[in-house]
């Protein structure tokens, strides 16, 4: 549990979590930046011998936190618990239960409840098939359900460093499947002052630069599944699914409504930096714009005319024909 100006929700959280009719688990609270009144909030709870509470100085930030937490991880399973949700008593039994039975499963999660200034229920379906197949889905959804739940270890390893909580879901999805129980059992606090509605104001270059880190995330899973003369293919679809409005746009940028400028500076920092940092020949580039050009097109036609961003269908027959199992011996299921 990373904890930062929690005092306010924690108690009643670590009570849910003390409430747990699994009762195999250790619960470890990273309280960032010497934050004394959360550590008061929830120091009692270190009379119960699974509970530790450590306080750190120097603010890590969220990212920093999560990353320390996962490399204090010895179980088998790590389970992000956010400080102010709380989860129905069998909730981790149910998870612990389910991942025993279904080994391929790298993420086990259930749907979720919002509750405060949202009601809705987020239901995540489950991610399976190959690899490439998974890592490319779970980007086009960009849904956080499958790290709020439990994540096999090797998994876990197999994703740090975590840079976001996007691109934590993506790595897992490379590492196995990700499997959905349809019970909520959790149920997440909406609060107008959370991080991640703070993260809807961030100025325009912060907004690129987490865009950029998304889509490179992206590319950085993805990469090594596919195959030389794929890689032009594999850049124009992760580049269309960010300028072309393909996903949830709440901590990305809206290139749909953007300057022309904006949208031509983004992809020219995408394609500059797949060179740089991953080696990708000036070739594929090429094609990748050139196949950018098309898909750009057929978006706006199908926004002309159906006054829909998303077109039904070609994500999944894109990934499909990219996901070829008889393709590349890389694209297996673990």
């Amino acid at each position: 549990m990373p904890l930062f100006e929690g005092w306010e929700h924690v108690e009643h959280t670590l009570l849910s979590v003390q409430a747990q009719t699994f009762r195999d688990y250790r619960v470890l609270i990273s309280v960032d930046g010497a934050d004394k009144r959360s550590y008061e909030a929830c120091k009692r709870f270190s009379d119960d011998p699974r509970f530790e509470i450590v306080v750190h100085e120097r603010r890590l930030h969220w990212n920093g936190n999560i990353n320390w937490l996962a490399s204090q991880l010895r179980e088998d399973y790590f389970c992000y618990w956010q400080h102010d949700d709380h989860c129905a008593p069998d909730y981790l039994q149910v998870l612990i239960d389910y991942a025993d039975r279904h080994p391929e499963a790298a993420s086990v999660y259930c749907d979720m409840q919002h509750f405060g200034t949202r009601n809705d229920v987020v239901r995540h379906k489950s991610v399976v098939g190959f690899a490439l197949e998974r890592v490319l889905e779970q980007a086009r959804r960009a849904n956080p359900a499958a790290i709020r739940c439990l994540v096999r270890r090797a998994a876990m390893v197999s994703a740090l460093p975590i840079t976001s909580a996007t691109t934590w879901t993506v790595a897992v999805a490379r590492a196995g499947e990700l499997h959905r129980i349809p019970r909520i059992l959790y149920f997440r606090r909406n609060r107008p002052d959370s991080l991640g509605m703070q993260m809807l104001t961030m100025p325009e270059e912060e907004m690129l630069a987490f865009t950029l880190e998304y889509g490179l995330g992206v590319f950085k899973y993805a990469f090594p599944l596919v195959q030389k003369e794929e890689i032009g293919p594999l850049l124009s679809m992760i580049a269309d699914q960010l300028v072309n409005a393909q996903i949830r746009k709440r901590w990305q940028v809206d290139f749909a409504s953007a300057a022309p400028q904006l949208r031509e500076k983004f992809l020219a920092r995408f394609f500059e930096t797949a060179v740089r940092e991953f080696g990708v020949s000036p070739a594929a580039v090429q094609e990748g714009r050139e196949r950018l050009a098309l898909m750009s097109s057929e978006a706006q036609r199908a926004t002309r005319d159906g006054g829909v961003k998303v077109r039904p269908g070609f994500w999944s027959k894109a990934i499909a024909a990219l996901s070829h199992p008889t393709k590349s011996s890389r694209r297996g299921r673990g």
